[in-house]
C-alpha cells in the first residue's frame, strides 16, 4: 500500500511524503504505482520548475518527501496548493479505483 501524507500550515497544502508501494503487479510493471508517480512527480515538477520554489525534495525507492520552506510567504503558500491540490485530486480519483493500494492522511506542521 502506498501512503501519502499531506503536510498543511493552518489547512493549507505546503507538502507531502509518500512512502510504500501499490503491489497491483510486477516491480516495473505496477500501473497503480506507475499513476501514482506520474501525479507525484509531476506535482513536484511544478513546484520546483514552474513556480520555481526552493525545495529539496527526497526521493527514493518507495519514498518521496516535498515540503515549502518554513519562510515561505502566504502568496507563494497559495500557489503551491493550487498544484498539492491539484496533485491530491488525481491521488484521490485513484484511491476511488484502487482503495486497497493508496491511503491518505493529513498533518499539521
Amino acid at each position: 500500500m502506498v501512503r501519502v501524507t499531506v503536510f498543511r500550515e493552518q489547512g493549507i497544502p505546503v507538502g507531502f511524503e509518500l512512502t510504500g508501494h501499490a503491489n497491483q503487479g510486477a516491480y516495473g510493471e505496477d500501473l497503480v504505482c506507475a499513476g501514482i508517480s506520474a501525479i507525484t512527480e509531476t506535482a513536484l515538477l511544478g513546484i520546483t520548475d514552474v513556480l520555481k520554489f526552493d525545495v529539496v525534495p527526497t526521493h527514493e525507492e518507495g519514498h518521496m518527501y516535498c515540503i515549502l520552506p518554513k519562510d515561505t510567504s502566504l502568496e507563494d503558500m497559495e500557489k503551491a496548493a493550487i498544484v498539492f491540490n491539484t496533485m491530491i485530486a488525481g491521488l484521490t480519483s485513484l484511491q476511488r479505483a484502487y482503495p486497497k493500494s493508496l491511503k491518505f492522511s493529513y498533518r499539521e506542521v
